[in-house]
């Protein structure tokens, strides 16, 4: 479980400036779940995010899996945390060719050849051609295959929570659809693992996931899964998404 509690993020504390960004927000995760949350540029979604990652300094308690996060650093927090970010290029190291990127994430005491063999596998089942440009730089790929690739090294050591910050963005509406796809099936294939994912497509949102959030002014101003989630319409969506 991800449990987040009374939460609050404010930039430029003390200053004619100072913005309370996130305000004693209080958020739970089950095993499992996959949270779609959607709300205005500013509404405090990425900063969330980044709270989670340790890269903001926040008030409040984050647990994940019942440990306090509060005195890690990120990179320790990025054992148990995976992350796909909005450009293609964040997710990988991009002048390094797909093979170097996969040994990069070679998972601690597996067998080099083994470790590869598994990966071509699981590239070729994508459908894109990654398992025939093993020896291309990721920088040369087109964005759809960058963020596949991206979403591999993120879920590849099984983390327990995936964070997923507007990560069809920068993809043409075909590539969009195909890496929404594949992310829904990776996530299927992982069933413990828990998914918290930014987006603004309201389609998209109301497609995939289990469980949708809107946020509003640093606070969660909609929640909903199930029927709930179901019998929402676009329209309907969208006049909450607008009000936030």
């Amino acid at each position: 479980m991800l449990r987040i509690k009374d939460l609050s993020v404010t930039f430029f504390k003390g200053e004619a400036m100072e913005k309370n960004v996130l305000q004693d927000l209080n958020l739970e995760i089950d095993e499992g779940e996959f949270l779609v949350v959607l709300g205005a540029n500013g509404s405090g979604k990425s900063t969330l995010f980044n709270a989670i990652l340790g890269y903001v300094p926040y008030q409040g308690d984050i647990e994940l899996d019942g440990r306090n996060l509060n005195k890690q650093k990120p990179y320790k927090r990025l054992k148990d945390i995976g992350i796909v970010y909005q450009d293609p290029l964040r997710g990988s190291a991009p002048h390094l060719n797909v093979e170097e990127n996969l040994l990069l994430a070679l998972p601690k005491g597996r067998k080099r050849n083994e470790y590869l063999a598994f990966c071509k596998n699981e590239l070729s089942s994508y459908g894109l051609g990654l398992e025939d440009n093993f020896k291309s730089e990721v920088h040369n790929l087109s964005g759809g295959m960058r963020q596949a690739l991206s979403l591999f090294l993120a879920t590849v050591k099984e983390p327990s929570l995936l964070l997923l910050d507007e990560h069809t963005a920068a993809l043409d509406p075909r590539a969009s659809e195909v890496v929404m796809e594949l992310t829904d099936r990776i996530i299927k294939n992982n069933p413990k693992m828990m998914t918290l994912m930014i987006i603004h497509n309201l389609d998209l949102a109301l497609r995939y996931g289990t469980r949708l959030v809107v946020f509003q002014d640093g606070k969660v101003s909609l929640d909903v899964k199930g029927d709930e989630k179901k019998n929402l319409t676009k329209e309907g969506l969208a006049k909450l998404y607008e009000a936030s």
